[in-house]
């Protein structure tokens, strides 16, 4: 399971627990993405294809668990397609492409080839990636060490938004601050300083929209 976080552009977030495996949030996703390109869903053998599963059997047994979960409606005859049941949630998916450290800057790493979903509800129509965090500056934002952040593109910020921030070449995660004339970078961690921002020398890539956590026990 997930723990899914949704930051606004207010100085508070709010938290909501989804039951969704990565895997299913992927498949939800597929499903989806046919609905809307107004194409019909995806057959046992096109799931097969596009996630490179050997037999539809592995098809079958997600899509059942997302049946039980509510989302899908499975097909009554062999060969017929799976239907998004009424409420389904759209789902969208992430590239992620690094880690990004809450606290002192460092580079980002290597763009990597793995997506992450994430509800599409946080960032409808805008492009989003997604960065995994290290460090413990956020924490009084409820970002902690290991989460991934949903980040949506962009090169501006509002006063009060969580940011992705290049700063003399490195990267950090901190809180958009404007205060008269200058601009601060804000830990949400009395251990951490804020760093003030010269515009010759940053770079907003993003602003956090989302926050995704793996439950353990």
């Amino acid at each position: 399971l997930y723990k899914v976080e949704c930051h606004s552009n207010e100085w508070y977030s709010k938290s909501e627990m989804i039951d969704l495996t990565r895997t299913q949030a992927r498949i939800l996703t597929a499903v989806r993405n046919r609905v809307d390109a107004g194409e019909p869903p995806p057959s046992y053998r096109d799931l097969c294809s596009e996630f490179g599963w050997s037999s539809t059997g592995t098809a079958r047994d997600h899509l059942r668990a997302l049946e039980r979960k509510g989302y899908l409606q499975l097909p009554g005859r062999r060969g017929g397609r799976v239907k998004l049941t009424k409420g389904s949630p759209a789902v969208a998916s992430a590239p992620i492409i690094g880690q990004i450290v809450a606290g002192t800057p460092v580079s980002v790493d290597a763009y990597r080839d793995e997506l992450l979903p994430f509800p599409i509800e946080w960032s409808p129509g805008r492009r989003c990636f997604a960065l995994r965090v290290t460090g413990d500056s956020m924490v009084d934002a409820g970002i902690l060490d290991g989460d991934h952040v949903i980040v949506r593109q962009q090169e501006t910020a509002r006063n009060g938004e969580i940011i992705a921030a290049t700063i003399d070449g490195e990267t950090t995660l901190k809180r958009y601050v404007k205060q008269g004339r200058r601009v601060l970078l804000m830990a949400e961690n009395p251990r951490y300083k804020a760093i003030e921002v010269r515009t010759e020398v940053a770079m907003i890539h993003g602003v956090v929209v989302g926050l995704l956590r793996g439950y353990k026990e």
